[in-house]
This record gives structure tokens, C-alpha cells and sequence, in this order.
């Protein structure tokens, strides 16, 4: 869903970057838009599922935990202003679309790092 919600998010501002208009209906928006809507639901529970089976790592700083912090910041950044982008758009605060945009590859780096972390296996 990350990946979709990534590749679907560069696509639309690169192509505003570069003078051309996505309408409401055009088939990165929408996949933009209903990836979104997955990912406001899917994430918090897969989150929540995660951190509390992975509990007693968060007691110690490493770089897994570090990794895992980050994407969650990272990701509810991009879950509120993603919904508030699309109750309000960006004209009532114009800035929110950049911060919208910019945890985007923090989430992804994150989450690399946090794949590639190394994990200790659990006893017993």
C-alpha cells in the first residue's frame, strides 16, 4: 500500500511540476485517493497489531526501534493531512500539501531501514 500510495503521490506532483492538471478522476488520483483511504485504516492496526507484539524491543534504542518510531510519526503526519487534504484541498492552508508530501520519503527510508535492520530472534 506504501509503494502504491508513494509512486501514485510522485506521479501526481511531478506532473504538476510539470504544468500538467490531474483532474478528480484520473486514474493516479483515484488510485491515489482510494490507496489512501485503505492505508488510513489498514496502517493504525497494523501498527498497533505490531508495537504491542514487539513490545519489549521498544524498551531499548536501536536502530529497528528508531526505524519504527519514525514511520509511525511519519505516517500519522501523512494519514491527518492526507484527510484534510481531501475534506478541504490545499486552499485553506496552501503549505498543508507540502506537508503532505515530504514525510512521504521519510516513511519510505524508514521503512528500508527498518526492513533491513538486523532483528534478534526471540527465545522460547
Amino acid at each position: 500500500m506504501t509503494v502504491l500510495l508513494t509512486v501514485t503521490g510522485v506521479a501526481l506532483v511531478l506532473g504538476a511540476a510539470l504544468g500538467y492538471e490531474w483532474r478528480g478522476g484520473s486514474l493516479a488520483s483515484l488510485a491515489h485517493i482510494w490507496g489512501g483511504l485503505f492505508f488510513v485504516v489498514i496502517f493504525p492496526l497494523y501498527a498497533w497489531d505490531h508495537i504491542k507484539a514487539n513490545r519489549r524491543r521498544l524498551r531499548e534504542w536501536s536502530g529497528i526501534s528508531v526505524s519504527g518510531a519514525i514511520q509511525t510519526a511519519a505516517a500519522l503526519i501523512i494519514i491527518l493531512t492526507g484527510i484534510l487534504l481531501y475534506l478541504y484541498g490545499d486552499q485553506a492552508w496552501p503549505w498543508l500539501r507540502q506537508l503532505h508530501h515530504w514525510p512521504t520519503y521519510l516513511l519510505a527510508a524508514s521503512l528500508a531501514a527498518h526492513f533491513l535492520s538486523p532483528k534478534r530472534r526471540r527465545r522460547g
